[in-house]
């Protein structure tokens, strides 16, 4: 049995989307509208259950290294251990890290220029990129405040929310580039992807209530509610309907360029992909600033959604749950469904 909980981080009003595991293979879905410290002292309720947090990246530190080795004698596990320990000691030194080291990893493996599955117990020209991550003080002391020593629990597992989502795309798409672009009802995030790994995490206010105001203050709140052919067989909404998501495109499109985003495939996850007219007034605006593309994220016919046709919001725990063992395992997931 597990619970996940996937966090939408904002200061004045607390959200986590709650997904329980129940008999027969079914998943509970619901919210909760509590702060991360009330949460975590919850989850001590259910000792039974795994405890899957997917917490917002801002509360992480990522950082990725290329490796070159080159080595006589078979590379060991000890071998690898010891240069994760040292890039965690220099990382902590040299840029200050605020945090814990929750996660390391390797891929992207090459001997002797020979793309291959696994490190260890090769010899001979060893690249692999090493991958690390962090969790800030601040939220493993909230943990500890609850559980003592997070390190010592079996049960929890804390992961960035889009950690699953961006191997996912990485592996399917076959693009190291790309930017994960969240909308939601009270906060905006955009996640540059680079060489396959966190660049950087930024965010801004251009959520989906600042559309809303932006449609009410245009006097075309109706028009919220239509559907696309609606829209296309009146000129007049169509036009008030178009301007203003042109107008709130070129704001993110201003945006994107001052971070320094633009240049690569931008991959949305919102409710708001479900507005043909934004993404065709989106594509537009991105287009005027390079070649790729704005591309909806709904879903995958990769994944197993169990019986549900899921929400855009519901990507990212829908991919840890075709990724992670325990988890395939309780729903009875018998093939692998992404690698």
């Amino acid at each position: 049995m597990f619970y996940i909980r996937y966090e939408y981080l904002s200061e004045s009003y607390p959200k986590f989307r709650v997904y329980k595991s129940r008999e027969q293979e079914q998943i509970l879905p619901y919210v909760l509208h509590e702060a991360f410290s009330d949460v975590i002292r919850q989850s001590q309720w259910y000792p039974k259950y795994q405890h899957y947090f997917m917490l917002d990246e801002t509360r992480f530190s990522f950082f990725r290294f290329d490796i070159y080795q080159t080595v006589e004698e078979k590379f060991t596990l000890q071998d690898l251990k010891k240069i994760i320990d040292e890039k965690c000691q220099g990382t902590k030194k040299l840029h200050n890290v605020d945090g814990e080291r929750i996660m390391a990893y390797i891929d992207t493996i090459y001997v002797d220029g020979e793309e291959k599955k696994y490190v260890i117990g090769e010899s001979g020209e060893l690249f692999f990129r090493l991958y690390i991550i962090y969790l800030n003080k601040t939220s493993i002391n909230t943990i500890n405040s609850a559980y003592g020593n997070f390190f010592e629990i079996k049960n929890i597992t804390l992961i960035p929310q889009s950690f699953h989502t961006l191997l996912f795309l990485r592996n399917s798409l076959k693009k190291d580039d790309f930017v994960l672009l969240y909308i939601n009802e009270n906060f905006c995030k955009a996640i540059n992807v680079k060489h396959g790994f966190y660049q950087s995490v930024e965010t801004l206010n251009l959520w989906l209530s600042a559309l809303k105001q932006m449609y009410k203050d245009n006097g075309i709140v109706q028009y919220r509610y239509k559907d696309y052919e609606f829209i296309e067989s009146n000129p007049l909404a169509k036009w008030l309907v178009t301007d203003t998501l042109q107008f709130y495109s070129q704001l993110f499109c201003k945006w994107l360029l001052e971070k320094n985003f633009i240049g690569t495939d931008i991959i949305v996850i919102s409710p708001i992909t479900k507005n043909a007219h934004f993404i065709e007034t989106f594509n537009e605006e991105y287009k005027k600033l390079t070649n790729n593309y704005i591309v909806p994220f709904h879903h995958s016919e990769l994944l197993n959604t169990f019986g549900k046709e899921r929400e855009p919001d519901d990507m990212d725990a829908l991919i840890l749950m075709n990724r992670e063992d325990y988890i395939k395992r309780e729903l009875g997931i018998n093939e692998v469904i992404i690698d």
